[in-house]
């Protein structure tokens, strides 16, 4: 991506977002097309308005993907650029972030590791940027951000049972060994 234009890399990451709004077997043609790693690079590196198209694509995936997809994104590592764009002033692109985050939390809680994700996005700074926004002058970013912290993070939700211990360095869905050409 980085020959071509920006408005170029916009378009491309508009198509991918596009794709991604589709059925799970679209998304998996996202990742068969080695396409997530590309939109996690934007997302870390990309100009402005090519990261709000990839921050749409990300959401869309991960409100459409299987579990097996969004681990898929997890462990390419889109949470930490994901999460350092919770401090950009757009409200909406704010908005997507908090719901693509959202959606990894509910794919999180629906396989038994929501706790090991919310560990995951606290060491990665991404619990005190969500907490910032509790701030926020736009009343919706407000209220998705006390919501997800009262929803994923509050001690009331804690079961201590369930936290990992801390030595645990990475959080760990489960990847069909169908989708192990995917090498890092």
């Amino acid at each position: 991506m980085d020959t071509t234009s920006p408005a170029s890399r916009k378009r491309r990451a508009w198509t991918v977002s596009n794709i991604s709004a589709g059925k799970s077997s679209q998304i998996q043609e996202v990742i068969n097309a080695g396409l997530v790693p590309i939109l996690v690079e934007v997302l870390q590196q990309g100009d402005y308005k090519t990261q709000n198209e990839a921050v749409w694509a990300v959401t869309n995936y991960t409100s459409g993907g299987t579990v097996d997809q969004v681990a898929y994104l997890v462990h390419c590592n889109v949470l930490e650029p994901l999460l350092n764009l919770l401090t950009v002033k757009d409200s909406k692109m704010t908005l997507v972030i908090l719901e693509a985050v959202s959606n990894i939390l509910q794919m999180a809680q629906s396989t038994g590791e929501v706790e090991r994700m919310c560990q995951m996005i606290e060491e990665l700074g991404g619990l005190d940027n969500i907490e910032a926004l509790q701030t926020h002058d736009n009343e919706a970013v407000y209220k998705s951000a006390l919501n997800l912290i009262d929803r994923f993070f509050s001690e009331e939700n804690v079961d201590e049972s369930l936290v990992p211990d801390a030595s645990a360095d990475c959080y760990a869905f489960h990847i069909p060994e169908d989708q192990s050409t995917f090498q890092f």
